[in-house]
C-alpha cells in the first residue's frame, strides 16, 4: 500500500504574505514533490475552519505551488494507519476542532509532526504584547501559546529549524511539564538557501533599475526581515547615520514589511532626508526583486537579538554576500567562522565595527562566506525527512524517490 504524506499549507492557502516562513513552506513542498520518499505520495492539505476538517488543498494552494489550473474539488482527508501529517507552515491560529482532528488522526495510527521555527513569543512575550492590530485583532500571544500547547501535546515529533531551537524547546518543556506521559520526540534540520527553488514570487517595480544602480554604486548594508524591535533596525540606522556624518559614501537598505512597536522607526524612515538616496525601505517586494537586491549589496546585517534560524544569512551566503551578524548562538550555529560578529550592544560599537569593516574591504581583507554550509532546498528537505524517519524508527525512510 502506498502511504501518504499530508503536507499542511493552511496559512499559504489562505494568503501568501510573502514571509520567510511561507517561502520555506513553498520550497520544501516543491522539493518533496519532486523527490518524495519512496512509495509515498505527497498531498498538500489545509485546515478548513468552517468544517473543522483538513481537506486537500486543490484550489488556491495547488495553483500557487504547481502552476496547474485550479480545481474546485477539496475533499476532507481520511488518513490511514502509517500515513504522516506534517505541518511545516506556522498555523498559529489552529482551531480547537482542527486540533481534535489531529487527535483523531493519531488514534488511527497517523504520525503527527510539526516544524518549530522558534519559541520567541513564549520566551520574550514583552516583544509581542499589545500587537493585536497587526494580527488582525487577534491576541497573538494567546494564539501562539495555544499553538505550542497543541503541537507539544498532540505531536509525535517536533522538528526544529536549528539545534538552538531544539535546545530552547527542551528547556521550555522541562520548565513547563506537559500533561502527556511522554514528551514528543525532538530533532532539527537546517533550511535551504536558493530563492529560485522556492517557487519565487516575481515582478519588479518601475523604479527597481534606479534603486539597484544606487545600491551597486556605493557600499550597501542590507537588512532583510519584518521590521520589529528585536531585529535591530534602529541600531543599524543610528550607526549608519554616524558614518554619514563622517562623510562616508554608504547605503542602508531595509527589505521587509512594517511590523509592530516600530512607530518611531517608521516615522524616521518616512521623514529621513536621505530616503531614496542612501536610505532605502523596500516594503513587501517580490522574491525576484529580493534576489537582485542581494546581488547588488555589499554586506548583510543580521542584528536580531533572537532568531530561530536566520534565513537571510544563508540566502545572502548563496550569493557570496559577506555577513555581519550579532553574536547569538543560532547565528554562530548557522555561520560558524564565516561571518564577522558584532559582540556589542550600542550603536557606537556597531559604528566602530562598520568603520573597521569598510577599511578592511578597501584593503581586500573582508571575510566571505565561502566555507559556510549552504544547503539547497532539496538537501534541506532530505534533512527534514531524515529527522522524521529517525523519529519513526525507520532509518531507510528517506530513500531514492519515485
Amino acid at each position: 500500500m502506498r502511504h501518504r504524506l499530508y503536507f499542511d499549507v493552511t496559512e499559504l492557502a489562505g494568503f501568501d504574505k510573502g514571509t520567510g516562513i511561507q517561502r520555506v513552506t513553498r520550497a520544501l513542498l516543491q522539493a518533496l514533490r519532486q523527490r518524495p520518499p519512496k512509495d509515498w505520495k505527497v498531498v498538500a492539505v489545509r485546515g478548513d475552519g468552517s468544517s473543522g476538517r483538513f481537506v486537500t488543498a486543490t484550489s488556491l494552494a495547488e495553483h500557487q505551488l504547481t502552476g496547474q489550473p485550479e480545481s474546485p474539488d477539496e475533499i476532507a482527508i481520511e488518513p490511514a494507519a502509517g500515513d504522516i501529517f506534517l505541518s511545516v507552515d506556522l498555523a498559529y491560529n489552529i482551531t480547537r476542532s482542527l486540533r481534535e482532528e489531529l487527535v483523531r488522526f493519531r488514534s488511527h495510527g497517523v504520525g503527527i509532526y510539526f516544524v518549530v521555527y522558534d519559541l520567541i513569543p513564549l520566551m520574550y512575550p514583552e516583544w509581542f504584547e499589545g500587537t493585536n492590530a497587526w494580527f488582525e485583532g487577534n491576541d497573538y500571544l494567546q494564539l501562539f501559546n495555544y499553538w505550542f500547547d497543541c503541537v507539544s501535546e498532540e505531536g509525535d515529533g517536533l522538528i526544529c529549524i536549528s539545534e538552538s531551537v531544539q535546545t530552547d524547546v527542551q528547556a521550555w518543556i522541562r520548565q513547563h511539564p506537559l500533561r502527556r506521559p511522554e514528551p514528543p520526540q525532538l530533532g532539527y534540520f537546517h533550511l535551504g538557501s536558493d530563492i529560485a527553488e522556492s517557487i519565487p514570487s516575481t515582478g519588479l517595480p518601475a523604479e527597481a533599475g534606479e534603486v539597484l544602480a544606487r545600491l551597486k554604486s556605493a557600499t550597501t548594508f542590507l537588512m532583510v526581515g519584518t521590521l520589529e524591535p528585536r531585529k535591530g533596525h534602529e541600531l543599524a540606522l543610528d550607526a549608519i547615520e554616524a558614518l554619514w556624518a563622517e562623510g562616508k559614501d554608504v547605503n542602508l537598505a531595509f527589505v521587509g514589511r512594517a511590523g509592530w512597536k516600530i512607530e518611531r522607526l517608521i516615522e524616521r524612515l518616512k521623514t529621513h532626508p536621505r530616503l531614496g538616496r542612501q536610505l532605502f525601505w523596500l516594503d513587501g517586494i517580490s522574491d525576484e526583486y529580493l534576489r537582485e537586491v542581494y546581488m547588488a549589496s555589499s554586506a548583510l546585517l543580521a542584528l536580531s537579538c533572537a532568531e530561530g534560524f536566520g534565513l537571510p544569512l544563508v540566502e545572502a551566503a548563496h550569493y557570496r554576500l559577506p555577513l555581519i551578524a550579532r553574536s547569538i548562538p543560532v547565528f554562530r550555529e548557522i555561520c560558524a567562522d564565516a561571518a564577522t560578529y558584532f559582540t556589542g550592544s550600542s550603536h557606537t560599537e556597531l559604528h566602530a565595527l562598520l568603520q573597521q569593516w569598510i577599511s578592511q574591504r578597501a584593503n581586500g581583507e573582508i571575510l566571505f562566506p565561502d566555507n559556510m554550509e549552504v544547503l539547497s532546498w532539496p538537501e534541506s528537505a532530505m534533512q527534514l525527512m531524515r529527522a522524521v524517519g529517525k523519529m519513526r524508527g525507520d532509518e531507510f525512510f528517506w530513500s531514492i524517490g519515485t
